[in-house]
């Protein structure tokens, strides 16, 4: 790994997390990522999921887009060359701290992320730009279509979580009141025309790891997804990296996720990509 400060490594985001933007170096991304937070003054999520290390401390700043606008170009004509120049930007993410699709700003954040990647294309011009999303925008169709208008035209790279196979172990990840069958329906509805990435937590709750029933409801699943049509790009596999607000939930070892891994690809085939990230990285890609 390249030698990056310890904030760029733990994901903060400035005091409380109440930055805008915040480079970090992303085990999925595999290189250096800008990270875009559209809720700095709180958490705003939908789920309420024991692995997030997202807090629900409260701070003052409100989110504007003219400041979001002024702390990217602070990034790109001022951060980066200082402390990154010649460094890759893998990606523009717009995540932060909550459930992107929940923010009225999420379309101007969308646009002005994709101009600056534009403006400074000697810089940013080959990085994708990337939402990651618990997947129930999915279930608007506004957000829906604003999502999609995005891939089309900007080649957005949706990351849409789906962590269980089960609705015991959806609603113990998600501690959610949404169904299972729903988020499902609605990834499908949506990856019948657009392609997506999943994106899937694999974490021990109260000591407990996941085991065959889970992988097999999984993979049931995403036979389910594919049957529909869904454009599934690649199936990410990762585990906790970094300190959780609910220490019921732990990372697995490499090896525990391998095998997790393994079960899964036994009934996957040679379907999606499958790519299994440990607590410090990659671990191998599977199926590519």
């Amino acid at each position: 790994m390249p030698m990056f400060s310890e904030e760029v490594v733990s994901h903060k985001r400035g005091e409380n997390g109440a930055s805008l933007v915040y480079p970090v170096f992303s085990r999925r991304s595999e290189g250096l990522s800008l990270g875009v937070n559209l809720f700095p003054d709180r958490k705003r999520c939908n789920f309420d999921c024991p692995y997030c290390e997202v807090s629900h401390e409260t701070t003052r700043t409100v989110f504007d887009i003219g400041n979001l606008n002024l702390a990217i170009k602070d990034f790109f004509e001022r951060r980066y060359l200082r402390h990154w120049a010649g460094l890759p930007i893998k990606d523009i993410c717009i995540s932060g701290n909550g459930e992107p699709s929940l923010s009225p700003h999420l379309e101007a954040a969308l646009e002005l992320c994709a101009e600056y990647r534009r403006r400074f294309s000697s810089i940013a011009g080959a990085s994708e730009l990337v939402i990651i999303t618990n997947s129930t925008g999915f279930l608007d169709p506004g957000v829906s279509e604003l999502l999609a208008r995005y891939v089309e035209r900007e080649g957005l790279k949706i990351w849409a979580k789906l962590d269980s196979g089960s609705q015991d172990g959806f609603q113990a990840l998600s501690r959610s009141a949404y169904r299972l069958d729903d988020i499902v329906d609605g990834i499908g509805r949506f990856a019948r025309s657009w392609p997506v990435i999943l994106q899937t937590m694999v974490c021990a709750l109260n000591g407990e790891a996941p085991g065959t029933g889970e992988a097999l409801a999984y993979a049931a699943l995403l036979d389910r997804l594919l049957s529909l049509g869904a454009k599934i790009e690649a199936i990410q596999l990762y585990t906790i990296a970094r300190t959780t607000a609910d220490p019921s939930a732990q990372a697995l070892s490499d090896g525990e996720m391998l095998a997790y891994a393994a079960m899964l690809g036994s009934h996957l085939g040679k379907k999606p990509s499958l790519r299994i990230f440990g607590r410090d990285g990659a671990i191998r890609a599977a199926r590519e």
